[in-house]
């Protein structure tokens, strides 16, 4: 069937099927006899059908409108050789008729360009996104997602997954066994990887969603995997060597994560972007099965439970370093990058990608009240662990044997992001904890003298839109995982909680100088010129220590007992740290000196390379222009100190910030 555009409209006409041959009415004169195959029957229907069209030639609208034009320029002419004008007269009409006649061409053509952009827009095929940009909604029936479906690069995963597993396990062993083996408890002589693998199956990506902003990407990666892998932890025990060592395996393991990619800043070298940093967007699903195989199951009894504890806490410990606002990041084009930026404008984002505190949230730790007991005596004796991050963490003091505890303390933790949340885990104390050998709990709620007894989260974007707002608010306890879509749930008491949140850049100078009390904000930089060999390792650590050693009651503050280290860098005498090297240091008080050590790792006692001491007075009191606002701030220092060295001339250069408590 085809259209046949007339003057009187369109009319249809119907073409016989392919290979089907007209059938005539008469062949030398006869009458043919109708016919008996069913597609010449249709074509002899179809032919008497069209008969009656008509077979004269159809004018177009611009075949018309071209004849109307070269009639009535005849005319014209014609009522010229009558009227014979002046012939001034007649060149100014004939002007005039052509700018006449050019305009109208020009917007002519200027409509027929513009009909062709809508056409050409209109043919397009906007898909769902762009229904739903351009409607502001989708109807009911149709199904949206921000997540790309990614199916395309799960199968070229397929093909790459043989490569992608051995560096993945590969990276594994790299950092995590010597995290294993830092916090291996003295009963186990040693603890490695004796198989690691992932087997063929390899992880699915289930979708991606892409934000477009000013100067970076960011991307979130839904990740999940569920395959046959082949991972045997090796555990050999304080004596009988091989006859002795534990093997067991992991199995039916579940990964379950959203990730959170940020490519930053976009710059105009390949691969486009300075830096890339990746975290988890909330705390993954993680779940395994331990196999000892032929072991007796007297022995797995006894074993399981630590094994699982100790595991569990490697694995916690390695989610809590990049759950977000914690982030892992790695320089591309700046440091000791493929190719060096040279730009410090570059180098000052990609800290800033490295995560920067945009202010601080006060809590106010009140209450609580409809506690469980967890002890023998129909008591408890709980405490309360606050945190942002893993490594900004904040804990109350024990109340003994209360159901309805009330610790009315106050403590300051940074804010790195607006989509921050605030976390808190409550347990009950115990010098010893006997269930734990008993084995009659579960060894994921139990972690040394401490049981487990609930926990509560609550999101910070309300207070910092409300910047000062001060609220007061229950939290119900629940025993949850942080995974839950619900959340930890209800039904293990509740705790009270009083939150005010002040951003960084509104902290009035005055304010510093005049506080007594507050965190001190530690960037550790890089350092220059440590040895004279390029096989130099170190690491630096940070802590306080009490201006006036002799004041006893002074020297037992709780904040000289927390130490910061950096991790360790290898075979390099001018190293320079983008992760895990901004600390906070709490309840420092102005009489405080801060001590930065740098120190080269050995067999038995680390040797100490140089030593940096500032007292906090000197940083409370000190004005320079910040690098981040480009303004002068209080409290704030940013320089290169020489440390002495091997060489007397190593320097170590260092960023500190003082924010007071109010």
């Amino acid at each position: 069937m085809y259209r046949q555009k007339t003057l009187r409209g369109e009319q249809k006409v119907l073409l016989p099927p392919t290979g089907v041959k007209a059938w005539p009415d008469k062949v030398d004169g006869k009458e043919q006899p109708e016919p008996t195959d069913p597609c010449q029957a249709w074509r002899k229907k179809q032919r008497r059908v069209t008969v009656g069209l008509p077979t004269h030639r159809m004018l177009s609208v611009g075949q018309l409108l071209a004849g109307v034009a070269g009639a009535w320029a005849t005319v014209l002419l014609l009522f010229l050789a009558w009227w014979k004008p002046h012939l001034g007269m007649t060149g100014g009409a004939t002007g005039l008729g052509m700018m006449v006649g050019l305009l109208y061409t020009f917007l002519y053509y200027k409509n027929v360009k513009s009909k062709q952009q809508y056409q050409q827009v209109l043919s397009m095929d906007p898909g769902l996104k762009g229904c739903q940009y351009l409607l502001g909604t989708l109807p009911s029936w149709i199904t949206y997602t921000e997540r790309e479906k990614m199916e395309w690069f799960n199968r070229m995963l397929e093909e790459m997954w043989p490569y992608y597993d051995r560096g993945i396990c590969a990276t594994i062993k790299q950092v995590v066994e010597p995290i294993i083996e830092s916090f291996r408890p003295p009963t186990f002589k040693k603890i490695w990887f004796e198989e690691l693998t992932f087997g063929e199956a390899p992880f699915r990506v289930e979708g991606i969603a892409v934000r477009d902003l000013p100067g970076e990407i960011d991307m979130e990666v839904d990740v999940r995997w569920c395959g046959d892998a082949n991972i045997s932890i090796a555990i050999d025990l304080p004596m009988g060597g091989e006859f002795t060592r534990l093997t067991p395996k992991v199995k039916d393991i579940v990964f379950v994560a959203t990730f959170k990619v940020m490519f930053r800043p976009l710059v105009d070298k390949i691969p486009g972007f300075a830096a890339v940093a990746v975290a988890f967007k909330g705390p993954p699903i993680i779940k395994y099965r331990l196999d000892f195989g032929a072991v007796p199951s007297t022995v797995t009894s006894v074993m399981t439970a630590p094994i699982r504890a100790f595991v569990d806490m490697i694995i916690n410990m390695i989610v809590g370093w990049y759950l977000w606002p914690s982030r892992l990041t790695v320089p591309l084009l700046s440091w000791d990058g493929v190719m060096p930026a040279n730009d410090p404008e570059v180098d000052l984002e990609v800290e800033r990608l490295n995560g920067r505190p945009k202010g601080v949230i006060k809590v106010h730790v009140i209450q609580a009240k409809e506690l469980k007991a967890y002890d023998t005596l129909g008591k408890s004796d709980p405490f309360v662990e606050l945190f942002t991050t893993k490594d900004d963490m904040r804990t109350t003091r024990v109340i003994n044997n209360n159901l309805a505890p009330e610790w009315n303390e106050v403590k300051y933790l940074p804010v790195l992001e607006k989509d921050t949340v605030l976390r808190l885990e409550m347990f009950d104390y115990d010098a010893v904890n006997v269930t734990s050998f008993a084995g009659l709990k579960s060894a994921a709620s139990l972690e040394g003298g401490r049981e487990f007894m609930g926990r509560a989260g609550i999101p910070l974007a309300q207070f910092i839109n409300e910047e000062g707002l001060e609220d007061e608010l229950w939290l119900p306890l629940g025993k949850g995982e942080w995974t839950n879509l619900e959340g930890p749930g209800q039904g293990e008491g509740w705790i009270k909680l009083g939150l005010q949140y002040r951003a960084l850049d509104n902290i009035a100078g005055d304010e510093i100088l005049h506080a007594t009390q507050g965190l001190l904000m530690v960037s550790i930089i890089r350092c220059y010129d440590l040895s004279g060999s390029s096989k130099q390792s170190s690491y630096v650590t940070v802590k306080l220590e009490p201006t006036d050693k002799a004041d006893k009651a002074e020297a037992k503050k709780a904040s000289y007992k927390q130490v910061c280290k950096t991790p360790t860098i290898a075979r390099n005498a001018s190293p320079r740290w983008s992760n895990q090297n901004k600390f906070t240091l709490y309840d420092v008080s102005a009489k405080d000196t801060l001590v930065v050590s740098v120190m080269e790792p050995a067999m038995t006692i680390d040797d100490e390379l140089g030593r940096f001491t500032m007292a906090v007075r000197d940083i409370i009191q000190n004005v320079q222009v910040s690098r981040w606002s480009k303004e002068e701030d209080v409290g704030y220092v940013y320089d290169d100190f020489n440390i002495g060295g091997k060489t007397g001339k190593a320097r170590i250069e260092l960023e500190l910030e003082f924010l007071p408590y109010w």
